[in-house]
């Protein structure tokens, strides 16, 4: 979580990329949804499964209020026979589990309305499962690799248990329109996860940052 003094600038940020996300007309968001997931399919995904010579493990999420929207991606990714995963709530609140998808239509709202897999429909994958690319949501990024969440944590919470976790290398690509990128610094604190990409609708850049 956020010390007090971090956490009110980071509030301040929120409320103004809220602001410029929302005014975003939804024709504009799911033009800029559709560009952004062809431009990391064929910038990342398409490359990385001829690299490994295999499916990808990838974890994905349903859009909530004004955010990009990877499903387009997603549907792609089954469609090519990857396993993809999204985000849920643990009952205990304190962090996020990972199940599998095997087909678009299985969410529901969870906390604050947040879509989320239905557990009756999607089963829980293992910790150490393999994970090859993260799609990291956010409020506000920066073209230095910085991220602004929304204050609960959650995915700096994944990020450090999927590294104890596993050995293999996972990318962690923040998933954003470019209205979202701003020039200036991002508060930052220790345990803000490294992002190693950023996708936009403009385009893919990577920051050279790799799990270990």
């Amino acid at each position: 979580m956020e010390n007090r003094a971090a956490g009110a600038v980071k509030d301040e940020w929120r409320r103004r990329m809220a602001e410029v996300r929302d005014r975003l007309s939804q024709a504009e968001r799911d033009r800029m949804s559709a560009k952004l997931c062809a431009l990391l399919e064929s910038g990342a995904l398409s490359p990385l499964r001829r690299e490994l010579g295999r499916p990808l493990g990838v974890c994905a999420y349903a859009p909530f209020r004004s955010e990009a929207s990877p499903l387009p991606l997603v549907e792609a990714c089954l469609n090519a026979g990857d396993r993809v995963y999204a985000t849920r709530m643990r009952t205990d609140g304190e962090g996020l589990e990972l199940r599998e998808l095997g087909e678009l239509s299985v969410w529901v709202p969870g906390k604050w309305g947040v879509p989320e897999p239905d557990p009756q429909r999607t089963s829980l994958i293992e910790a150490t499962a393999v994970l090859d690319i993260v799609l990291v949501p956010g409020i506000a990024f920066n073209a230095t690799g910085g991220r602004l969440g929304y204050g609960g944590g959650y995915y700096d919470r994944l990020y450090a248990e999927r590294r104890r976790e596993t050995q293999g290398r996972t990318l962690w690509i923040g998933f954003a329109y470019s209205a979202q990128i701003i020039e200036e610094a991002l508060p930052s604190e220790a345990h803000d996860l490294e992002l190693d990409g950023l996708a936009t609708d403009e385009g893919i850049v990577w920051f050279g940052r790799r799990d270990s």
